[in-house]
This record gives C-alpha cells, sequence and structure tokens, in this order.
C-alpha cells in the first residue's frame, strides 16, 4: 500500500502580486500560493497530501513523478521537491468510530472479558499489522 509520494513542482514569484505560486505539472489540478516562499511551500505540501488523498478516496490514477529536466520553465522559476504521506492525512481526516460487527466463539469472548481484554484496541493493532501500518 503506497502511501508516501515526492513530486517536484514549480515555484515563482508573480510579479505583480509578489505572491509566490506553486504549480505541480504533473497534478494540473493542483496550484498553490503563498505570501512568502515559506509559506508558499509549507501551503503546497499541505495541498499534496489532502489532493492525494482525494485522489486515492476517488480510486484516481496518481501519475508518476515526471522528470523537472523537461518541463519549460519561466524566469526565475525554481524547481522544488515535495513530500506527502497520504496514511497521515488519512489519519487526521477520518478520525470518525465506526461499527463493526464480528463474529467470534463465545467461549472466546468470554476469555477476553475475563481477562479484560480491550477488544477494539486488539482488532485495531491486529489490522494496522496486517495492512503493514506503523504505530
Amino acid at each position: 500500500m503506497i502511501t508516501y509520494y515526492a513530486f517536484p513542482a514549480l515555484m515563482e514569484c508573480n510579479a505583480l502580486s509578489g505572491r509566490y505560486i506553486v504549480v505541480f505539472p504533473d497534478l494540473p489540478d493542483l496550484i498553490c500560493q503563498g505570501e512568502t516562499r515559506e509559506s508558499a511551500f509549507h501551503d503546497a505540501e499541505i495541498s499534496l497530501g489532502l489532493h492525494l488523498y482525494h485522489m486515492e478516496k476517488d480510486k484516481k490514477d496518481i501519475p508518476d513523478a515526471s522528470d523537472p529536466a523537461s518541463w519549460t520553465k519561466g524566469e526565475g522559476a525554481e524547481v522544488i521537491e515535495l513530500e506527502a504521506d497520504t496514511l497521515k492525512v488519512r489519519q487526521v481526516i477520518d478520525k470518525k468510530r465506526v461499527p463493526k460487527c464480528i463474529m467470534i466463539p463465545k467461549w472466546l469472548k468470554d476469555l477476553g472479558e475475563e481477562h479484560e481484554v480491550n477488544f477494539v484496541q486488539i482488532l485495531m493493532e491486529g489490522l494496522m499489522e496486517e495492512l503493514g501500518i506503523p504505530d
């Protein structure tokens, strides 16, 4: 399960507004901006994570990152590298709990209750381990 991505982007300062614009040639629907270079970079990294999360959720293909050497760059534009972990985005956005009915043998339920086992915690930890998701 891929959840970590790295994408190059182009950042340049708009001569009229003085704002920094970030575009992702591989993700044409994603454009960000900020008052400063640092704020544009930060906003672009957050936006990249959200954008990729929604692409995963909508079952859209996420393209491979292209080689920035092939891009046409405006004067003053610089290539920046941005990273996103959609698992972290998912953990922040999808915090709600949902019911999941499972069936286990009564003797196992009884033993678990006698030993004050936290069934939900064990299920969550087991699912995360099965999916290769770190704690």
